[in-house]
């Protein structure tokens, strides 16, 4: 019998207008293809939104450039040691954070992914596996690719811009100066066509290929912001 994965809303209610407070008052925000997003939450096969990643705050910025198009909580892998900032902590504690620990075995962090997609879930996944320190896109990991072809899920890429900028990696926010001197970008591609991939056998190469697809994507949508 497989395990249940519980979706927590209430405190996810909470948790979403203190982020949009924040991102709104300190930053400039532009979103663009919003529209790329399933409307209304709907995603019948699970959802897993893959991006580049840049600094600490890519996952809740992500759900705030999908929300209010798609408004069911996604579940984020992230670094533990967020749990010991003052100002992450209630937030991670309201929301459908998985923490990842120092140590971690990947095999079973991309297996909890996958549970929580067969349970209806959603997920903001980083196709890199840990923030980049220059700003530059890394390849991807086939951990990607394993969960996009053992699930089946609608993929949509999504390029990020900045965020390294408000928060860069081994420093606290910045404002760059000043509230609102500092533009977060947010662009969603159109869903991926994975199918070509999906009829391969399971395998470690299978999986790296798709990562790497996913990595072109993300690219070619940097390269338009």
């Amino acid at each position: 019998m497989t395990a249940k994965i519980k979706t927590k809303y209430f405190l996810h209610i909470y948790a979403v207008p203190i982020l949009l407070f924040f991102f709104y008052v300190f930053y400039k925000i532009r979103i663009i293809g919003r529209e790329n997003v399933p409307a209304k939450g709907r995603n019948n096969n699970g959802l897993i939104i893959m991006t580049n990643h840049l600094s600490h705050i890519d996952a809740f910025f992500v759900g705030l450039a999908a929300f209010p198009r798609f408004y069911k909580p996604f579940f984020y892998p992230a670094d533990a040691k967020l749990w010991k900032l003052p100002f992450f902590k209630p937030i991670l504690a309201g929301m459908n954070t998985i923490p990842i620990f120092k140590g971690s075995k990947s095999h079973d962090v991309i297996k909890y992914h996958i549970l929580i997609i067969k349970n209806g879930g959603s997920i903001s996944y980083f196709p890199e596996g840990a923030r980049s320190k220059n700003g530059r896109l890394q390849k991807g990991k086939l951990g990607a690719g394993w969960i996009a072809h053992a699930t089946k899920a609608l993929v949509i890429p999504c390029a990020l811009k900045n965020t390294n900028i408000a928060m860069p990696v081994g420093k606290s926010f910045t404002f760059g100066g000043g509230p609102k001197r500092i533009t977060l970008i947010a662009k969603f591609g159109p869903p991926l066509d994975l199918r070509r991939f999906y009829v391969l056998p399971s395998s470690k190469e299978t999986s790296q290929k798709i990562s790497d697809f996913i990595m072109d994507e993300i690219a070619t949508l940097l390269e338009t912001i």
